[in-house]
């Protein structure tokens, strides 16, 4: 999937500005279960307004890469995405313990293709960022993604991989020795709820401003 061009004139200088949009359209079929709040289907209903709109012909449109586990380990603990990738529906009963430990449960169950859903949204972003560092484009867009409360080695908050921490490291490969004394990134949570896991990704780094 690779169509479309640049943006509508954007700024005041009425510059186009070029556009990575990252969609799978696999991904709204991913079903937390009945009664949570959660719903990648809506992911799949944003993508058809904007197809509705005529917006897609604005940008280049991607499959996302999944994510390896290589990648999410740049953030996450080891252990910790080894569960991610062996937890299923069927055997949880079988790892109480270890649903405890990572805090995987009622507001972030075990469903049917967890990891996938994982990997998805988390190459969705980090492919984002290596768009950018490339200079491929000005604007990346990954509606999938933003899951910001998951933690080094637990999840949280419906969010089991944080994409938002390893989408930051990308840039940080070709910026941090750039912008090392300037503002790197503006960390923007407008879900009415505070920047939880991603803090703890940017401990050494000052200059990450986080606000939300």
């Amino acid at each position: 999937m690779d169509t479309g061009g640049n943006s509508l004139p954007s700024g005041p200088d009425g510059v186009k500005r070029k556009v990575s949009y990252f969609y799978d359209p696999e991904v709204g079929n991913y079903y937390y279960g009945q009664g949570h709040p959660m719903k990648p289907h809506r992911i799949r209903m944003t993508h058809a307004l904007l197809a509705h709109y005529g917006l897609l012909q604005n940008m280049q449109v991607y499959k996302p890469l999944p994510a390896r586990e290589r990648d999410l380990c740049r953030f996450h603990a080891d252990d910790y995405v080894n569960f991610l990738r062996s937890i299923t529906p069927e055997t949880q009963q079988d790892q109480l313990r270890q649903l405890k430990r990572f805090n995987v449960g009622e507001d972030c169950p075990v469903f049917d293709g967890l990891f996938s859903f994982c990997q998805t949204y988390a190459g969705g972003s980090v492919g984002g960022a290596v768009k950018l560092n490339h200079n491929i484009c000005d604007i990346a867009i990954n509606w999938a993604g933003g899951l910001h409360h998951a933690k080094k080695c637990e999840a949280s908050g419906f969010c089991y991989v944080n994409d938002i921490v390893l989408a930051i490291l990308e840039l940080l490969k070709q910026h941090q020795l750039r912008y090392c004394e300037l503002v790197l990134a503006l960390w923007l949570g407008i879900d009415a709820s505070k920047v939880r896991g991603g803090g703890s990704g940017f401990q050494d780094y000052t200059s990450i401003v986080k606000w939300g």
